[in-house]
């Protein structure tokens, strides 16, 4: 753990490295991230107050730290294009601008191996843990904006920066491995929730199944799409900007659909200890779907946007089964902040999966009647 004194001799060398403006005021540590270590920091220029985020990435997760600020670079960039385009006002707040080192390189490395990078904070903005229908709707919208602007971008340029992240299959594998060896010897208090899982892989890989069978595009996506990764306005409660952009690879747009929707309409939280307050609240779920589609309606295709509640089961289902291997593996990956987190997150996603399972038709046909609504 890195101590207040090393941090602010850090800022202070990023302020100087990425020639950013004012001098080191204050920093606040933002702890929602499950991979990075985030932090605002304020800085004093000449009396008027500037707010940055600095960012240690986890390069143990992002083995490439350079591919993925190539990734981000291109993408923000190209948003930014068609923001202008459009003759959107106040661009600043609508899409993040990352910084660039005096020589140019993306990050700032310290001596002990860890990479710093700094880029604009979105003003007079909030971001939001927990959601309500408004907030939902205007998710919805802000990704979906956020695929529609890159609907043109050529996907298949973008590294690969977390092999298999969506991998259905590869995941599963990956858990019958982690079962195999047994690293922590703890697979015969998990037997019931590793069987579950086992049993509803069919489920799981459907839409890998799709994909390998061509019956369904590749685009940029998010791959992180919890409405904490977007920025409200707020005065008006308005989305702004879509955040957190180092997942950002090719892949399909039903994961990105069904991670907001595992995350934001779920009221009891993706590790929460009470498993009769975790389940699906339909109108949340309307609510995103909404939005979303109202961006996206006439510029994917019918099977795309059919498909979008199978990645609301896939994709719990698949991060139910990354917390059981990483709880199998010894819990290498995933930050725990209590006993057995990762066992607490598995046995949350699998009541939520099942109560996906059970919805399931009534998200089709919800989804269905918000299609022909927005014909």
């Amino acid at each position: 753990m890195i101590v207040m004194t090393e941090l602010y001799d850090i800022f202070n060398t990023i302020i100087d490295e990425f020639s950013l403006k004012g001098t080191l005021a204050s920093i606040y540590p933002l702890s929602s991230g499950n991979i990075n270590d985030t932090y605002i920091m304020t800085t004093d220029d000449d009396g008027f107050e500037r707010q940055y985020i600095v960012q240690r990435i986890n390069h143990l997760v992002f083995k490439n730290p350079n591919e993925v600020a190539e990734n981000v670079c291109k993408v923000t960039d190209h948003i930014e294009h068609k923001l202008r385009e459009s003759g959107a006002d106040d661009i600043r707040r609508r899409v993040v601008k990352y910084y660039l080192r005096k020589n140019g390189e993306h990050y700032y490395v310290t001596p002990d191996g860890n990479y710093w990078r700094a880029f604009s904070c979105v003003y007079d903005a909030t971001s939001a843990d927990f959601a309500d229908i408004p907030i939902l709707r205007e998710t919805g919208l802000a990704f979906g904006e956020f695929q529609k602007n890159l609907l043109d971008f050529p996907a298949d340029t973008l590294y690969e920066t977390i092999p298999d992240f969506h991998n259905t299959k590869k995941r599963y594998d990956d858990l019958k491995k982690a079962a195999a060896e047994n690293k922590s010897n703890r697979l015969d208090t998990v037997r019931e929730e590793y069987d579950y899982l086992l049993s509803m892989e069919k489920e799981a890989c459907v839409l890998c199944e799709m994909s390998e069978k061509g019956e369904l595009p590749h685009r940029v996506v998010h791959n992180d799409t919890k409405c904490n990764n977007v920025m409200f306005d707020t005065e008006t409660g308005k989305h702004l900007a879509v955040i957190d952009l180092d997942t950002v690879m090719s892949g399909l747009v039903a994961y990105d659909f069904g991670d907001a929707v595992r995350f934001a309409a779920n009221p009891g939280g993706e590790d929460n200890k009470v498993l009769s307050k975790v389940y699906l609240d339909l109108d949340y779920y309307s609510a995103f779907a909404e939005g979303f589609v109202s961006e996206v309606k006439g510029e994917m295709t019918e099977k795309e946007l059919e498909t979008l509640p199978d990645g609301v089961l896939a994709v719990t289902l698949e991060l139910a089964a990354r917390f059981l291997t990483d709880y199998l593996n010894g819990d290498v990956y995933f930050k725990c902040k209590v006993p057995h987190h990762n066992l607490i997150r598995t046995k949350a996603q699998i009541q939520l999966a099942k109560d996906v399972f059970g919805k399931m038709p009534e998200l089709r046909k919800r989804l269905a009647d918000i299609l022909d609504e927005k014909s």
